[in-house]
């Protein structure tokens, strides 16, 4: 299996250390045993799912998609249909905003990346133009788009997504033990055991548990939306998170 990405961290532990001194007594090195507080690195990995374990994670996703639905929370298909019988989700002025905004994004990126093949220094300021009006389009458009976002995040279909995010970062989180193997981090017999792991590190609010659960979620999350996603790309979204 291969792996999506590895990384590690140091952990604070309190270790018996033998330590050389010199007896002030008798001028002799003598050697003694005391408590220090060491640091050692711990190397985590994070796996790439086998075709079987990808094949579970589907499965899983459909129990989870039909729990959802039996409780009563309708899918995104339904939540679809509804709004299209009543007018749609958005108003006609808003639909007709964001189309506008989508091909006024299209001309602007055609532009700045014509003016980004060419060398011309001339062109410099115009390209900072593009910048600012890129991002600041961007931005406008996903205030539209947040309105569909609040409302499709409470369907089953989220609610199964999430549930399966949950359960490829519990399965795909290793550590490496002293014998150099990778094991499981999050302990337990069966998933559920080793759900209510995670929710017991994921609760500490500091310390080398939480660091850990944070890193492993953000590369996992990362990996879950964008699979295709290389070693480079989750290290620059994971410096961007932290900035």
């Amino acid at each position: 299996m291969e792996n999506i990405y590895e990384f590690t961290i140091e952990k604070s532990e309190k270790k018996r250390v033998e330590v050389e001194r010199k007896n002030k007594k008798t001028g002799e090195v003598e050697t003694v045993v005391q408590n220090k507080t060491v640091k050692t690195p711990v190397k985590f990995v994070v796996k790439k799912p086998t075709r079987r374990l990808a094949d579970e994670a589907e499965v899983f996703y459909s129990i989870q998609l039909s729990k959802a639905i039996k409780m009563g929370i309708v899918t995104k298909a339904m939540l679809v249909k509804k709004y299209a019988d009543n007018g749609g989700a958005l108003s006609e002025e808003e639909s007709r905003e964001l189309l506008k905004s989508l091909k006024k994004l299209n001309d602007l990126e055609n532009e700045y990346q014509l003016l980004s093949s060419t060398k011309d220094d001339s062109q410099k300021s115009r390209k900072e133009e593009l910048e600012i009006e890129i991002s600041t389009l961007k931005r406008e458009m996903i205030n539209i788009e947040s309105s569909l976002q609040s409302v499709y995040q409470h369907t089953a279909d989220a609610k199964a997504e999430k549930e399966t995010l949950l359960w490829y970062l519990v399965n795909l989180s290793k550590i490496e033990n002293e014998k150099g193997e990778l094991v499981n981090w999050f302990e337990g017999i069966d998933y559920e055991e080793q759900l209510e792991d995670f929710y017991q590190k994921y609760e500490e609010e500091e310390g080398f548990n939480s660091e850990v659960v944070s890193k492993l979620s953000k590369i996992v999350g990362y990996w879950f939306y964008a699979q295709s996603a290389t070693k480079e790309n989750i290290d620059e979204f994971i410096k961007e998170d932290e900035q």
